[in-house]
């Protein structure tokens, strides 16, 4: 726990929402790398199934040499340099993230070109170019889909009109069938493109709205566990980190401190209640200076709590000492006789003291301070 205003906590939540966010694409990005070698491998097996079958019927209209290396080895051969690029990419760490979830789309087009150039006497091979644009969506990101979606369309048309790779295909401009078939497709993938925006738009609006809530939600959190009058946490705040203390074991060291300001009902009963709360402030102000590895609470009343971590006795002692010369140069300018004092009680916890004793032993410490006054004293 620490001290930090509304648009620092803000801040801080968006921003780990962001890094899961980012954990979330990098475990896609990977499922997207695998389904581009996935293809490439099942698109190889099905050539080889093809071709063994051709090879061992009539239908092969050209020497065995010629369709392997047609069909088999030089569209394979050019599949298997983007896996590798790919693999590059995705491995490499001299590049980010964004650039890679770019890479990685673009190659997966790519590829789907290949098979589109290779085999486009199958209108129905197409579709695969609807793949490349789904596996997008995860990443709700307006440019990448759209980019996907535009360069996979080109590919297409691009594929139709100008490349005459397989010999049996038949020229849109020959066949009504055909020509027919290539617009239902290309309407089919722009629309397809389409819903994909529309998804991620209400999917980028969800995500929005899920933020806010969690910010309005840590937000009430905060408020139920802050001291209105003082700005620092409150006791319930300080039951739940002892509780979270306790229940997470570790090697780290836990000191508490009980503070309370020397005569406090005196100077209610001299000043008034609202110089009393004046006091409260200012001291809760000096707190707050002490933000590292320290965490104030006030407790009650003019009783403070402070939590240290990771600091061996002697050094809280010399944090507690700051604290009171502070407190005793405090000026209060409209009330030149006001001087304030502070006692401390201090007790660390171990493996045979749990955070109640914890607690009694700080309070008894702080019960032979108030005896002396402006002092320090140490559970023994």
């Amino acid at each position: 726990m620490s001290n930090i205003n509304k648009e620092d906590s803000d801040d801080i939540y968006i921003r780990t929402v962001q890094k899961e966010y980012t954990k979330i694409d990098g475990k896609w990005l990977q499922l997207h790398y695998k389904t581009a070698v996935v293809l490439v491998i099942v698109a190889f097996l099905v050539e080889v199934s093809m071709g063994i079958f051709l090879i061992n019927s009539d239908m092969l209209r050209t020497t065995v040499h010629r369709f392997f290396l047609k069909y088999l080895i030089f569209p394979s051969g050019i599949n298997f340099i983007f896996i590798a690029l790919n693999m590059f990419i995705i491995k490499s760490k001299i590049f980010s993230q964004t650039f890679k979830i770019y890479a990685i789309s673009i190659i997966f087009v790519c590829i789907n070109f290949v098979l589109f150039a290779v085999h486009n006497a199958f209108i129905a091979i197409y579709y695969i170019a609807a793949i490349a644009i789904m596996l997008t969506i995860i990443y709700a990101n307006y440019y990448v889909t759209g980019m996907t979606a535009l360069t996979s369309i080109v590919s297409m048309v691009i594929s139709e009109l100008f490349i005459q790779w397989d010999g049996d295909k038949i020229s849109i401009f020959q066949s009504t069938l055909r020509f027919s078939e290539f617009l239902i497709s290309l309407i089919s993938l722009i629309t397809f493109s389409i819903a994909c925006m529309i998804i991620i738009r209400f999917e980028r609006k969800k995500n929005s709205a899920s933020i806010q809530k969690e910010i309005e939600r840590q937000q009430l959190q905060q408020i139920l566990h802050m001291d209105e009058m003082t700005g620092i946490y409150n006791r319930k705040a300080l039951h739940n980190e002892l509780k979270h203390v306790e229940d997470t074991p570790s090697d780290t060291q836990h000191i508490l401190a009980i503070v309370d300001i020397d005569r406090f009902k005196s100077i209610n009963d001299t000043w008034g209640h609202h110089i009393g709360d004046r006091c409260l402030i200012e001291f809760a102000k000096i707190l707050k200076e002490y933000h590292t590895n320290i965490t104030p609470f006030r407790y009650g009343g003019d009783e403070f709590c402070l939590l240290f971590r990771g600091i061996r006795m002697a050094d809280a002692e010399i944090i507690c000492r700051e604290i009171q010369d502070k407190v005793n140069n405090l000026a209060f300018k409209d009330y030149p006789k006001l001087e304030l004092t502070v006692s401390f009680g201090l007790a660390a916890i171990s493996d045979q003291i749990d955070t109640v004793r914890l607690f009694i032993n700080a309070d008894h410490a702080l019960y032979e301070a108030k005896k002396v006054r402006n002092s320090i004293c140490v559970f023994k």
